[in-house]
């Protein structure tokens, strides 16, 4: 009974978390009305305060439960095998919430007038979740949702951390995962002001957050890690990554 309450509770986490992040698409790319551009403009300093709380919020709640701390005394209320499918299910339903509560502030910064232009936007857009997605399977799409550490509960195996191996998009920057965020939140052919802000904020805790990150890699990796530190840049591929070697570390976010 218990190996069927976990097996299907994963199946739920991993499909809302995957559903929040296409509601997340359509809503970058105002494709609904309740796009980051739909719906009714608010007061703008009241707009601001509220979006920023919200961003705020779901960032630190983010932040907190990836920390290996949290997660030691997480897995104390939760079982382990479940603990990467609640951070993802806290994660899907936490970004739901944001995207229906965010408020629009339409005031355009830029917009394209050409199809070509707009079209050239729309492919970075998708080049962005693309190398999300791919880089996932670079280290392991399913223990990075939640999936693996139950299938493996299920089947009596133990677990294990998730492996990290430096090829592929790994072997050109260290951080893919973070750079698609980056290119999603900033690719746009139109880029309004709540657009902006929600960019804005959310490269901003990349860029922060990412050192505190990958001192925790550090600290589970050694040195090893801090080769690779060396070898790889962290966002921008400018030089050739040096020889390619396998370590280990636990799914990140």
């Amino acid at each position: 009974m218990k190996n069927i309450f976990f097996g299907l509770y994963a199946l739920a986490a991993y499909g809302i978390g995957f559903a929040s992040l296409l509601a997340l698409m359509a809503f970058l790319l105002n494709l609904t009305p309740w796009g980051i551009d739909g719906g009714a403009p608010a007061d703008s300093l009241l707009a601001v305060g509220a979006n920023s709380l919200l961003l705020g919020g779901y960032f630190a709640l983010h932040s907190i439960m990836a920390r290996p701390a949290f997660k030691e005394r997480w897995t104390a209320i939760v079982p382990q095998p479940l603990e990467r499918s609640t951070y993802v299910l806290v994660s899907g339903l936490t970004l739901g919430a944001l995207i229906t509560l965010w408020h629009p502030l339409p005031g355009i910064i830029w917009k394209t007038e050409t199809a070509s232009l707009a079209g050239l936007f729309y492919g970075l857009h998708a080049m962005g979740w693309t190398v999300m997605v791919l880089a996932t399977f670079n280290i392991n799409h399913f223990d990075f949702f939640g999936l693996g550490p139950v299938w493996r509960f299920i089947r009596r195996q133990p677990n294990r951390e998730t492996p990290f191996s430096a090829r592929y998009l790994y072997g050109l920057i260290r951080h893919p995962i973070s750079l698609g965020w980056m290119i999603v939140f900033w690719a746009t052919p139109e880029m309004t002001v709540g657009h902006a802000l929600m960019a804005i904020l959310a490269t901003s805790y990349i860029l922060v957050i990412t050192p505190r990150e990958e001192k925790d890699l550090e600290q589970a990796i050694g040195q090893p890690y801090r080769d690779y530190q060396k070898q790889v840049p962290a966002f921008v591929p400018l030089r050739r990554a040096g020889p390619r070697e396998s370590t280990s570390r636990k799914a990140g976010a």
